[in-house]
Parts: C-alpha cells; sequence; structure tokens
C-alpha cells in the first residue's frame, strides 16, 4: 500500500510540473532560427503542409504541437550549385506555395509588428535565412530581391568561401591537408566588395 501511495503522490506531482511547464512555455516567444525543410522539400519533392511523418523531422502539424511561434526556414545549397540565385528562389517558392495554401495557420513576415500580429493570431511566422552568400551571386541586387522575398539573415560564406569571403572550413584547410607549393593561397577575410555587403545588409 505504501508504495501504491508513493507511485500516485509521483505521479500528481510530474501532472503539476507538465501544467506549470506548459503555462511557461505559453507565455513565451518560441523561435527556432533554422530549420531545413525547404531543401528537403526541393530536393525530395515533399510539401510540408503534409504529414511527414517518418520521411522528415517537421511538418506544419508538428511546428504547431511544438509550440513555434517564430520558423527562420534555412535556404541552401552547397557551392557546387549552379545557378544558386535560382536555387534560392525555388526553395523560397516552396514556402510561398504553403504560405498560400494555409493562410490560417502560417504567413511570411518581415518585421516585429508583423511578426506579434502572426503570433497575437495563433499563425507561424515565417521568415528566410540564407546560408552562404553564394547564393547572392556577387550581385546586391540578387540579396535585394532576397531580401523583399522574406530574407532576414544571410550569412557571409557557408563551408565554401565566396569571391568576397573566405570560409571557416577554407581558412582551416591547411590543418587538414598541408598546402603544396603551387597551390593558390587563400586570401582570408572580406575584400573590399565583401566589406559593401555588409554595410549593405546592415
Amino acid at each position: 500500500m505504501k508504495y501504491i501511495l508513493l507511485s500516485f503522490s509521483s505521479l500528481i506531482a510530474m501532472a503539476v510540473h507538465a501544467q506549470n511547464v506548459q503555462r511557461f512555455h505559453d507565455r513565451l516567444l518560441l523561435v527556432d532560427t533554422h530549420n531545413d525543410i525547404l531543401e528537403q522539400c526541393t530536393g525530395k519533392g515533399f510539401s510540408f503542409d503534409q504529414n511527414l511523418k517518418g520521411k522528415a523531422q517537421s511538418d506544419l502539424a508538428r511546428f504547431k504541437q511544438g509550440g513555434v511561434d517564430v520558423q527562420i526556414f534555412s535556404v541552401w545549397c552547397d557551392g557546387t550549385q549552379k545557378n544558386p540565385f535560382a536555387f534560392a528562389n525555388r526553395q523560397m517558392d516552396t514556402l510561398d506555395a504553403i504560405v498560400k495554401r494555409n493562410p490560417d495557420k502560417i504567413v511570411k513576415v518581415g518585421n516585429t509588428k508583423e511578426l506579434k500580429q502572426a503570433v497575437k493570431k495563433h499563425k507561424l511566422a515565417a521568415m528566410f535565412g540564407v546560408e552562404g552568400g553564394h547564393m547572392m551571386e556577387d550581385n546586391l541586387a540578387n540579396l535585394d530581391s532576397m531580401y523583399k522575398r522574406g530574407t532576414r539573415y544571410m550569412t557571409l560564406t557557408w563551408n565554401n568561401s565566396t569571391n568576397w569571403a573566405s570560409s571557416a572550413f577554407d581558412e582551416t584547410a591547411s590543418l587538414r591537408t598541408p598546402q603544396k607549393e603551387g597551390d593558390k593561397k587563400l586570401v582570408k577575410g572580406l575584400s573590399a566588395f565583401g566589406k559593401e555587403v555588409v554595410k549593405h545588409m546592415n
């Protein structure tokens, strides 16, 4: 009987704790700053407004179940992708299509006011994060275009360097593979155009 009472008390304590955690969670704004589902949708033909359990780690229903208020969707390709700007736009098209089909569940936002309005209406607030400056193809007009589509951050590099910024992966390449005579020496840091890109983003 003593063990049964202890077990029952433990169950009550866990239930109260779970309620407290849920109340605490409900008062907070939950922001996920990186999700790769767009690349999976583009590459595998998924649509994340469908049930993707067993296929991907995210879908629209599970964002809601997990209490995610704001999602920054990563736009990504590696440095070998041909026409990376066009590829970035294909991924952005994927999100735009899902937003159009589900206006009661998800909305793209571009500033704090729009974000707060979306959360107040219990909609997922969505933005883009571009993973790698190579996707703007050395063109500030492309950067402006991605911003207009909802991009709110861009990493200067991914593993690959650009013509105007060196990546940490490339900067530490000599630690993995010692440089041979005749190898082109990497210019580290930002070029003059790289500094212009940073100023333009700011």
